[in-house]
């Protein structure tokens, strides 16, 4: 990756797996344009995203923590984490202090007011008012605040008093990843060449990508497409966390996919013909959600079915990239997928025209310049 820039040196720290956390990703991505030198700590990490990362990233070293697989307490984990991050900070210089997630300042803590960093937030924790508490004390501190949906910055200035509405970044992924085709089929190779027959048939791919809960809607979506078992299969692709089985009993043709490392997940995302977007009515950050995954389909111009809240509904739809529907009822989630299918080729070309809309290197260049400053 070439480095375009006149700063020196960024360090970013995740306490989390960026394997499973994209818009972490991207950050390193993108500030290894911007910086000579770019470190990055995080707790863990995948070997296949560890080898993308510096593949792409020549300016990039990577100090994985690996405290995932010491085994140890929670407690012990902050700690260590806290500890290890702290005795680097205190002795490495550095022109840019990113903390990557909400979880990671948190683990930190007050001893971060020693420093001036980028605060990114990737969930509202408006649900859980503790860790809310924790992030407004210490966005006290932070140099400037980052998250990734515009109503949600809009929330955190109301909520949080912020003299100045935190910057938006969307969890656009950087750029479409070179991947050989060898890389995921060697992972789930049996299940993609199923999903590759269903194809040849002529059946179009309805693809889910995410957490696999209850609190996404996929049953109605699984009736419908059961439904119309001669057109479509039904490719689920992600964590399960005791739905599958549930869903499987409504349509026992649905094709699962366990969790696939980025960025390799996105090999499976250009088979999909619509990509399902669906977030339930359970709390705010769900409403005015941020996923990463609109932008995966529309990175492959693929249209979109979602469920009607603000979050989808003045983005994908606002763009007709997609259509937002009722995720309560088959029968509109079947009408709605024929009125794509209808008229694919313009949903497709919006979706393609949503992807570009975002310039994500000029929104981080805008952050990490010296002259903007978010008071807080």
């Amino acid at each position: 990756m070439k480095v375009e820039t006149s700063y020196n040196s960024a360090l970013i720290i995740c306490k989390g797996n960026p394997s499973f956390i994209a818009p972490v990703l991207n950050v390193v991505l993108g500030l290894s344009k911007l910086y000579g030198s770019v470190e990055f700590i995080c707790g863990d990490i995948s070997k296949d995203s560890e080898a993308f990362l510096l593949g792409e990233c020549k300016n990039l070293t990577i100090e994985n923590l690996k405290l995932q697989s010491r085994g140890t307490s929670k407690i012990l984990s902050i700690y260590s984490f806290r500890k290890k991050v702290f005795q680097i900070l205190n002795n490495r210089q550095h022109d840019l202090l990113w903390i990557a997630t909400g979880d990671t300042a948190i683990s930190l803590g007050s001893k971060l007011r020693a420093f001036r960093f980028v605060f990114c937030l990737l969930e509202l924790y408006d649900n859980v008012p503790f860790y809310e508490f924790l992030l407004r004390r210490l966005s006290r501190y932070a140099h400037k605040i980052v998250t990734a949906e515009y109503n949600r910055s809009a929330i955190l200035r109301v909520r949080w008093k912020l003299k100045n509405t935190p910057y938006v970044l969307p969890n656009k992924p950087y750029f479409k990843p070179r991947i050989e085709e060898s890389d995921h089929t060697a992972v789930n190779g049996p299940l993609v060449q199923r999903v590759k027959e269903e194809i040849s048939k002529g059946k179009k791919v309805i693809l889910y990508q995410g957490i696999i809960t209850r609190y996404r809607r996929l049953d109605t979506v699984a009736k419908a497409i059961f439904e119309e078992d001669s057109r479509f299969v039904f490719l689920i692709v992600g964590k399960d966390f005791d739905y599958i089985d549930a869903l499987k009993e409504i349509n026992p043709n649905i094709i699962h996919i366990p969790f696939i490392d980025a960025p390799l997940h996105l090999e499976i995302t250009k088979l999909a013909d619509i990509g399902i977007v669906v977030y339930d009515f359970i709390d705010l950050n769900n409403i005015y959600c941020a996923p990463n995954k609109i932008w995966e389909y529309a990175m492959f111009s693929k249209p979109m079915l979602c469920n009607d809240i603000p979050g989808l509904k003045y983005t994908v739809e606002h763009y007709k990239a997609g259509i937002c529907t009722d995720f309560n009822c088959v029968n509109a989630v079947r009408g709605t997928m024929d009125r794509i299918f209808a008229d694919y080729d313009e949903y497709a070309s919006n979706a393609g025209a949503f992807y570009n809309s975002i310039d994500l290197d000029s929104i981080i260049k805008d952050i990490v310049r010296e002259d903007r400053e978010v008071q807080v």
